[in-house]
């Protein structure tokens, strides 16, 4: 049951992290394991999400219910999948010359072949989920706040 924790300063504003995690529907262009992502049921501060994700085969699909604090925080809670588990929060400090990413993770999967096959994969993407939400927005916002 990995718990994962990974925090990092960025040179965006809050806003711009905070619009690259909830605008899920984008992340296969830039999270290599994600094939496909949507969401539905929008309120004014919740939204359920469905991810695909693949490796070595294998192509497992979950979803969530993410609640949000806008520039501020994003709460993630499984709703159905692979998992026993699934709780996720990121958390954006900051002003507009740079904002500290805080990142958590907690799960355990519903099997002991899924956890063999994919727990170590889904440790380390997770470990690495900043990092690619960083190059996300140098590639669309540029080098970040000067």
């Amino acid at each position: 049951m990995p718990r994962i924790r990974v925090s990092e300063t960025l040179p965006f504003s809050p806003k711009q992290i905070y619009d690259l995690v909830v605008d899920v529907g984008q992340y296969p262009q830039f999270l290599p394991w994600c094939v496909k992502s949507r969401t539905w049921d929008h309120q004014p501060n919740q939204f359920m999400a469905e991810l695909t994700v693949s490796f070595k085969g294998i192509r497992e699909s979950f979803q969530t219910l993410d609640i949000v604090v806008p520039e501020q925080k994003v709460e993630i809670n499984l709703k159905s999948g692979p998992f026993q588990y699934l709780v996720s929060t990121w958390i954006f400090s900051g002003d507009q010359g740079a904002t500290k990413v805080d990142f958590f993770i907690d799960f355990k999967f519903d099997s002991k072949m899924k956890e063999m096959i994919m727990g170590p994969v889904f440790s380390q993407v997770s470990k690495q989920m900043i990092g690619a939400f960083r190059k996300r927005a140098a590639a669309l916002y540029g080098r970040g706040v000067q």
